[in-house]
């Protein structure tokens, strides 16, 4: 239990630092999603390359930039095929990596690889690349919707990491997430914004503001009452089943304790985003969708007459057996699908990012060097865990703070960081990137779609990449540069003499 107190004060503490700056500036982030006159199940199907370069996604993208509005609680009927799909192709690429011994992580090379087969299938029969599109989009939509819920267990299993140290360790954590995120946002946007300004491509756009749930008017809920509902009876029966079976000893205990957590973690998340507007501006679902897992892990280790870490430690065991896997696994999983999604996006804007090859390329480079080495400069100049052992494992931990996790892990493994710790961390820079992202390319008066998309890529991860959804124009770029920062990031730390002075600006040895 005191590891999960520190685990709590650490995410206090990001709420308490993202309060303090919200009181300094009228921020109108929300992670409420807005309700459109039109359902989430009405797709555009392009009709030529053209069209889709125009229209990329539904006009009820709009609503899905953190969560959206169900008419019922499942899924329509393209949906699902398309979450299928992305499924298969994620396994697919999964098992196709592994036999060809390819230490690169599959969901980021499956995107690449979809991208690039819709290309050549246009090019091959014109017209069969936009169809794929078009079958896809539905399920894309679907898994952005609920991304954010894939990123829980990175905070989940929090209480279990290795400990930052002492309160003053854990801000001086917090201020490199903090002024990481703004000084890549920052560095990458205005370098974008100055190489379009030179080519005379930049444009001025009105730059989102408020809403209608800002107005004064009328709340709409993100979220249905019948899903709301759906999913707290399912997930109060799924408790008492889970607990039955564990106090019996049944063999079906573990899968209908995975059951409970994955209520937990979809009914905490749609709980959180239904909160008053004023909190949730403030805190991200994500966070409340943790805390409810974590309060749910601490009731059920209660009941069952075990010790909460040892409840906790069932819900990642890295195993997808349907008799052993933990809700954890299932849901990280289902992060790799929603990263070989974001092809569709990629692919919708496929042009215009041709059209702007040097701008993305300056913020894969920006993004990727200027992260790793600006990170490692202010972790050394911070002097965070005071040169010791565990302080070095803590900094070098730090390091892919802006590469999405997938690849955060990759890097993790390859300069000998804390996995569990580099998770956390890219987990909290996405949420305050998702947090004040956009007010603060606002603030810093960049209104370039492309500026903006590339700055939250190269800065956010995935995370900070759903709430571009909303800007339809910057959002493929955002996709685009979450991707490529993270490959560029990953070929960085595996040449050894670059990672060599990565780690001596770091350590300082």
């Amino acid at each position: 239990m005191a590891r999960f107190g520190r685990s709590f004060a650490l995410l206090l503490l990001l709420g308490i630092s993202a309060t303090s700056l919200a009181k300094r500036r009228t921020s109108s982030v929300s992670f409420v999603p807005r309700r459109q006159s039109q359902g989430i199940d009405t797709i555009h199907h392009p009709k030529s390359t053209a069209d889709i370069d125009q229209v990329p996604t539904p006009s009820s993208l709009k609503s899905l930039a953190r969560g959206g509005a169900l008419k019922i609680p499942t899924p329509s009927g393209d949906e699902i095929k398309g979450s299928i799909a992305f499924l298969l192709l994620d396994h697919f690429f999964r098992v196709g990596f592994k036999a060809k011994g390819i230490n690169f992580p599959s969901q980021l090379g499956g995107c690449c690889i979809l991208f690039a087969s819709m290309i050549l299938a246009n090019i091959v029969k014109r017209g069969f690349g936009d169809a794929v599109f078009s079958f896809l989009t539905p399920g894309a939509l679907w898994l952005t919707k609920w991304i954010a819920v894939f990123f829980v267990p990175g905070l989940a299993m929090l209480p279990l990491a290795p400990s930052m140290g002492n309160s003053l360790e854990i801000f001086k954590v917090l201020a490199v997430v903090v002024v990481g995120f703004y000084y890549s946002a920052a560095t990458t946007a205005y370098a974008v914004l100055a190489i379009r300004k030179m080519q005379g491509t930049a444009v001025t756009t009105a730059i989102p503001r408020g809403s209608s749930i800002d107005s004064g008017g009328p709340r709409r809920m993100p979220y249905s009452n019948l899903l709301h509902n759906t999913l707290a009876k399912g997930l109060v029966l799924s408790a008492a089943l889970s607990i039955g079976a564990t106090r019996l000893g049944n063999d079906f205990a573990t899968p209908l304790n995975t059951v409970f957590m994955l209520f937990t973690a979809f009914y905490g998340y749609v709980w959180g985003a239904r909160l008053p507007p004023a909190f949730v501006k403030i805190v991200h679902p994500l966070v409340m969708s943790t805390v409810v897992t974590w309060v749910a892990t601490y009731a059920a280790s209660v009941a069952t007459g075990s010790s909460f870490d040892a409840t906790l430690a069932t819900y990642k065991v890295g195993s997808m057996d349907l008799m052993k896997a933990g809700a954890g696994d299932i849901l990280l999983y289902l992060l790799g699908p929603s990263v070989v999604s974001f092809a569709i996006s990629i692919y919708s804007r496929k042009q215009v990012i041709a059209d702007n090859i040097i701008t993305v390329c300056t913020a894969m480079i920006v993004g990727s060097f200027g992260g790793l080495f600006g990170t490692a400069a202010f972790a050394r100049l911070l002097n965070i865990g005071d040169g010791g052992a565990a302080g070095s494992v803590l900094r070098k931990s730090l390091l892919p703070r802006n590469i999405t996790t997938p690849l955060a892990i990759a890097i993790t493994n390859i300069i000998g960081g804390d996995i569990a710790q580099a998770c956390a961390i890219v987990v909290l820079t996405g949420i305050y990137g998702a947090t004040f992202g956009q007010s603060f390319l606002n603030a810093l008066n960049i209104s370039d779609p492309v500026s903006r998309g590339l700055g939250m890529g190269a800065s956010a991860q995935g995370l900070g990449v759903a709430t571009m959804i909303k800007e339809p124009e910057a959002f493929p770029f955002a996709a685009s540069s979450m991707v490529l920062t993270a490959i560029a990031a990953t070929v960085l730390v595996s040449v050894p003499s670059i990672s060599d002075a990565l780690l001596k600006v770091a350590l300082g040895n």
